[in-house]
């Protein structure tokens, strides 16, 4: 099975077409996008878009490829790093359970950076997506549980994703892809270490820059190993204590994993999404306020416990989407976990600060086998009244999923910070026609005069 791993990737990559996606496949991929470019444009006004955007201002010459939310132009890796680092600020872009991904994040950006520069049609940007989405988490599905112990797999896998995006609309060969995947793989970094920091987002960025630079490499006829993934020195073993390469083929081509993605509901790190719905359904369906409250349990799976279950003392907007007693607290104090909820304003109130104190995470033993999204809520109130609430598949899941509608809210709703709600109405109905269209057309209206 092990054998010309990454050839077989490269072969399906560039020998994929459009007319050959199922529709469904194709109208699940232009909600992916449009999911996408709400989160970029809600990120484009963030503290690390500006750092970014200032970053890139400082590259001189004509660009070719929108920084989206700006008048800026510029190179299509460099517009890659900087809507990648934008898309995944706010934690509202999407996520695949068991590859423990967030598959647009590197992918969408490395996409439209090259379809722009390339003067590409939608339908050409929707294939390069969806095959990007297809390599990227079939490997995280590959390589994890394990890689995700210190490895940010949207980061890592993401590499091979945007270079695969990014190798299509350069109409890549299939010798000239798998050097994009040898390339892609020797850049492929990203560590969870960083996790509520600037550098969560620029970990999606760089991978979304690194997969643009792979593919233009190799368009220019940089070689690189053909066995990257599979070699004894390759990818699979140097990140993953046990790796799975049945996952990487089973069902490729007939089953497209774009379908399984989880749409976020809340903007915070995916791994408090399951405690967060069970408390807002605790809130909603017996009263309880906060005041009340005594004691706060929340059981959840062992990756969460140690990636979210921990700070207690969030010092940043970046850290609170990363602590889960802080998302729990703000939900039951404010019944939402939306952009606004990450504030210093909200960090610095004192009945968030007492709340969290009531906060006891612990590993659930019937959580044991979950990666994402599961948990067990317990509220006690100073009365000795109990309440429970336990969330299996939280909101916005594919056996929970939201509707278009509450998607094209979605989409406003972050929009909307950036840009006006005429032209949010617009850019959703060029991404719902996005096959009958040019990217041009769409990448116009991500730009800010």
């Amino acid at each position: 099975m092990e054998s010309g791993v990454t050839r077989k990737l490269a072969k399906f990559a560039s020998r994929t077409r459009f007319s050959e996606l199922p529709r469904d496949v194709v109208e699940h991929a232009k909600l992916c996008i449009l999911d996408w470019l709400g989160a970029a444009l809600a990120g484009s006004t963030s503290s690390v878009a500006k750092v970014i955007t200032s970053f890139v201002k400082g590259f001189k010459g004509v660009g070719s490829a929108t920084v989206i939310g700006t008048s800026l132009k510029a190179h299509p890796a460099m517009a890659a790093l900087a809507n990648g680092i934008m898309g995944h600020a706010v934690e509202m872009d999407d996520i695949h359970r068991e590859a423990i991904i967030h598959p647009a994040a590197p992918v969408v950006p490395a996409a439209l950076a090259v379809a722009e520069h390339e003067d590409a049609h939608g339908r050409n940007l929707i294939e390069a997506v969806v095959l990007g989405y297809e390599v990227e988490i079939r490997l995280g599905m590959a390589v994890n549980p394990s890689h995700y112990e210190y490895w940010h797999t949207t980061s890592t896998c993401g590499t091979f994703g945007a270079a695969v995006a990014a190798g299509k609309l350069l109409g890549l060969d299939e010798k000239e892809m798998a050097c994009a995947l040898g390339i892609a793989g020797t850049s492929a970094a990203g560590l969870i270490e960083v996790f509520g920091t600037m550098s969560k987002p620029y970990n999606a960025g760089r991978a979304s820059m690194d997969g643009v630079l792979a593919a233009m490499l190799a368009k220019e006829g940089l070689t690189s190993s053909m066995t990257i993934l599979e070699s004894p020195k390759g990818f699979l073993r140097a990140t993953s204590k046990r790796y799975y390469v049945n996952k990487i083929f089973d069902g490729l081509g007939v089953k497209f994993e774009v379908k399984n993605n989880i749409f976020k509901v809340h903007s915070s790190c995916g791994h408090t999404h399951g405690a967060i719905d069970a408390v807002l359904e605790i809130a909603k369906r017996y009263g309880v306020k906060p005041d009340e409250v005594s004691e706060i349990l929340v059981g959840t799976y062992p990756i969460a416990a140690e990636v979210v279950g921990k700070n207690y003392e969030p010092k940043t907007p970046e850290e609170a989407k990363f602590s889960l007693p802080y998302c729990v607290a703000v939900a039951l104090l404010h019944g939402r976990a939306g952009l606004e909820e990450f504030s210093y304003d909200k960090l610095a109130d004192y009945r968030v600060r007492e709340l969290m104190k009531k906060v006891k995470v612990y590993v659930d033993p019937g959580y044991s086998e979950c990666v994402l999204g599961c948990a067990k809520v317990r509220i006690v109130t100073r009365d000795g009244r109990a309440y429970e609430h336990k969330v299996d598949v939280p909101k916005g899941y594919p056996e929970n999923p939201l509707t278009r509608e509450e998607l094209l809210e979605k989409f406003k709703a972050l929009a909307s910070k950036a840009i006006s709600m005429e032209k949010s109405r617009r850019i959703a109905e060029v991404v719902s026609n996005l096959e009958h269209e040019h990217v041009r057309g769409l990448t116009a209206l991500l730009s800010i005069e």
